[in-house]
């Protein structure tokens, strides 16, 4: 349409003031000119890989293309250009026209605007979505039904990452705001959808022609998912017998904490891997499954293969039995059930209470916390009630006590809800508190109050999110701010290592506490929340245990720098270790060169009557304290032994390695030694 030979020809001739001043005494030609060069511009720049980032495109661009690439800086004339802001509208004009094409035709698709977003920047694109409103709010909406025909959970970021892609954030500084509430309102709309299709949705995704099933279940306000990706399993022989299991397995009531399948996946790829003749379940049999075991010990540990082989009988029960639907040779036997682990319950790690030092230190330091994770951790050390329990706390939890100083704490136990309904027990546990941890709560619930009727949830510990939705207390998340105070001060335990939070460790600091203060049995069973007194007797060996080892051989050898081996506090219970410590402060136990640790109930000392007793008796404790005076019994009785020899010698008598005199001699020389070297050992430790 234009020949810009003659344009270059006039600028070189003319320079650049003069040429912008003639060029301007024809507007409307100039304009026009500028205008067609303006969307030559907006084709060039969409095929080259440069980006958009100030807020207005620079027309120095137009001019180069116009008078042929000419080697002038523009800016300087355009700068005093009184008609500057027209070529600057006229540049945004031809550019949106041009883009907004791209637009319709990548938004008809349903594509990305990735790509545009890279030419023109993330404000500029939010820019042109605003200008065409009804055509974005479509495009939108076509979109965010992509995610629920697809069943994946959508999101302000997820809708954010594909519209303009990975670098952009939500709510981008710059963007325009009416198109991010149009973009909020429509994920916000796409959500109410989500929670009643997923949810409805979930009996037909469990079928045999999807390779992957995508389970949902209600959570407060949101909704939580489980994947399952059956092409995770390398032998695709072998999917059909998974999937019906796993559809047997989710009939009931969905749960997406369900993750068993994970470590079955894993065993049935490595027992494909140690044999390649397996194809169905039916091929596998003893010799396999002992190797899978053998194979696992190498390198896993032994609770994780437990798990697995749990998972591995109960599907193999599943196969065998007459309601396996699967259209795969069925096993005639489970060759899980040859193998048994002996002792199981001894692999289990049990959950650690937190010491002293640390808990103190933490109580110190929660200042760090927001007033709603404090009462948080309030209420997980005054009930130790578990996580889900506390997040589902309700607005009617509080009750009155029939106690003095005491408040009830009423809430379900979700954990043996179950058996409660079986045995006819109600759904709701109480336990009591304090009447300072009442208030705190009715603090609390007054606070949540307004987000309680708009998400129509009985939960106290709501808040919003970053995303601007209602959503429900994260007990992960709430760890996580714990073990982040631990790691900010330093806090250790006895071994200097950083303590590691669990919400868990409150039930059983709890525990220990109330054993060490006395509690009964059936207090602890009531306070638990328990429908037996099996787990609560675990908890008492425990804490038996833990006494036991809190009186171990390092306190005797720190309080009183003497030897005790572990082989002579066997032998004592942990009211005799207490005793014996007494005895041993008030010096009642005390002999040569240290202590004894005889038991009283064997009686009067059985070698008091010998010349030299102590160094060859197993109830001896001494320490390197006395290590000069045990040397210096040693080189005296090597002086002894050296001159009975000379003795010997000089008399012509021969033979006397058999006389008791010198037996004697020898066998505390082999005392003193065997006791100085386990004494300079144990200094260098």
């Amino acid at each position: 349409m234009y020949d810009n030979t003659l344009l270059g020809l006039e600028f070189d001739s003319l320079g650049g003031l003069p040429f912008l001043r003639e060029a301007l005494k024809l507007k409307t030609h100039f304009f026009d000119c500028f205008r067609y060069y303006s969307s030559v511009f907006a084709k060039q720049w969409y095929k080259t890989d440069k980006c958009l980032k100030s807020k207005c495109i620079g027309c120095l661009y137009v001019f180069k293309i116009m008078l042929g690439s000419v080697d002038y800086d523009f800016r300087y004339i355009l700068d005093g250009c009184v008609e500057n802001k027209v070529l600057q509208r006229i540049l945004e004009q031809e550019f949106q026209k041009f883009f907004l094409e791209i637009l319709y035709e990548k938004m008809l698709k349903g594509s990305s605007l990735s790509y545009i977003e890279k030419r023109v920047g993330a404000v500029r694109l939010s820019r042109y979505l605003h200008n065409i409103l009804p055509e974005t709010m479509i495009y939108l909406k076509l979109i965010a039904s992509q995610f629920t025909a697809n069943r994946e959970l959508i999101s302000l970021r997820k809708m954010t990452i594909w519209i303009f892609g990975e670098a952009v954030r939500t709510n981008f500084a710059g963007g325009d705001n009416e198109f991010f509430e149009l973009l909020k309102s429509i994920v916000n709309e796409e959500i109410i959808i989500q929670n009643q299709k997923f949810l409805t949705g979930n009996r037909r995704e469990l079928i045999s022609s999807k390779d992957i099933w995508r389970l949902y279940q209600k959570h407060g306000t949101a909704l939580k998912q489980l994947t399952i990706d059956f092409t995770k399993v390398n032998k695709a022989s072998m999917h059909n017998e998974l999937k019906s299991y796993l559809n047997h397995r989710f009939s009931g009531h969905i749960r997406v904490s369900d993750r068993t399948f994970i470590c079955l996946f894993e065993a049935i790829n490595k027992l494909c891997e140690l044999n390649q003749n397996i194809h169905y379940f039916a091929d596998v049999d003893f010799t396999d499954v002992k190797k899978l075991q053998l194979e696992l010990e190498k390198n896993t540990d032994q609770t994780k293969i437990m798990t697995m082989f749990s998972a591995c009988r109960t599907l193999y029960k599943y196969l065998c039995s007459d309601i396996n639907k699967s259209n795969a040779p069925k096993p005639h036997c489970n060759p899980f059930d040859s193998i048994r682990f002996v002792n199981a319950h001894k692999y289990n790690k049990a959950t650690a209470y937190i010491p002293d030092e640390v808990i103190t230190e933490l109580l110190n330091n929660l200042c760090d916390l927001s007033n709603t994770d404090k009462l948080v951790f309030e209420i997980f050390s005054q009930t130790g009630m578990r996580a889900k329990e506390v997040a589902c706390l309700e607005a009617d939890c509080l009750k009155e006590s029939r106690y003095d100083n005491g408040v009830g704490l009423k809430y379900i136990p979700y954990k043996t809800l179950k058996h409660r309904r079986k045995k006819g027990v109600g759904d709701y546990h109480i336990v009591y508190i304090s009447e300072e941890l009442a208030e705190k709560i009715k603090e609390q619930i007054i606070l949540s109050e307004d987000l309680r009727k708009e998400s129509n949830l009985p939960y106290i510990f709501l808040h919003i999110d970053h995303r601007k939705k209602i959503t429900m207390l994260d007990v992960q998340y709430f760890a996580v701010k714990i073990n982040a105070i631990i790691k900010k001060h330093n806090i250790c335990d006895k071994d200097g290592n950083f303590w590691n939070f669990t919400t868990r460790q409150c039930r059983k600091t709890l525990v220990v506490n109330m054993i060490n203060n006395g509690a009964t049995v059936n207090e602890l069973v009531y306070q638990l929340g328990h429908l037996n007194r099996s787990t609560v007797m675990k908890y008492y060996a425990e804490v038996k245990a833990i006494r036991l080892a809190e009186l171990n051989t390092e306190f005797f050898k720190k309080e009183f720098d003497v030897l005790l081996s572990g082989e002579q506090l066997e032998a004592f219970t942990e009211e005799e270790r207490r005793l014996l410590y007494v005895d041993f402060r008030l010096q009642k136990r005390r002999v040569e060169f240290g202590f004894c640790a005889r038991k009283l109930c064997e009686g009067p000392c059985k070698s008091s009557s010998k010349s030299v007793h102590c160094v060859n008796c197993p109830n001896l404790c001494t320490g390197k304290k006395y290590m000069p005076y045990w040397r210096e019994l040693l080189c005296a009785e090597q002086e002894r032994v050296s001159s009975l020899i000379t003795s010997y010698h000089e008399q012509n008598i021969t033979g006397f390695e058999d006389f008791v005199e010198y037996k004697l001699a020898c066998g505390l020389i082999t005392a003193y030694e065997a006791l100085v070297l386990k004494l300079s050992e144990d200094s260098l430790v």
